[in-house]
């Protein structure tokens, strides 16, 4: 057998362990000071129906697709530099509890070279928890959780 063999490769997404140590990630309360302050461009990664239903202020929508798998095209690193005005700006990403915007976040950085790029901990859900303004009402949905918590009551 030659060891040139193309072995068939599966799609794995990398641990999100691994892609939270590799990226910039901020908390609701430090990520609301840049935003209030004109610091950065918020871009919500989520679904556009759960960007419809409620979303942060000012915030646009350049989906990434279930588990970020977009964020990998260059055709979506192409959307986010058009939406942040290059690729050199501020850029704050959210999902609905923070897994999607942090792997969007490290394809962003690590393959496409976004060095200002950084995501919300916690995501939209933590955001409005902390009773930070959304602009109409929050979703948050079974596929934006990597960890299904299936049989949890929602307390909120």
């Amino acid at each position: 057998m030659s060891l040139m063999t193309e072995m068939p490769r599966k799609e794995v997404p990398p641990p999100l362990e691994l892609v939270k140590s590799r990226i910039e990630e901020l908390l609701p309360p430090a990520a609301k000071q840049e935003i209030d302050g004109g610091e950065a461009v918020v871009v919500d990664v989520r679904d556009p129906e759960r960007f419809q239903s409620g979303h942060l202020k000012g915030a646009v929508n350049v989906s990434s697709g279930q588990s970020a798998r977009e964020a990998n095209d260059g055709a979506y690193a192409e959307a986010i530099s058009e939406a942040a005005g290059g690729r050199q700006q501020r850029v704050i990403l959210y999902c609905g509890e923070g897994n999607r915007s942090a792997r969007t976040a490290d394809a962003l950085r690590n393959q496409h070279g976004f060095e200002q790029v950084t995501s919300i901990i916690g995501g939209v859900k933590l955001w409005s928890e902390l009773g930070f303004p959304v602009e109409g009402e929050i979703v948050i949905g079974g596929e934006e959780s990597e960890t299904d918590l299936e049989g949890e009551e929602d307390k909120t």
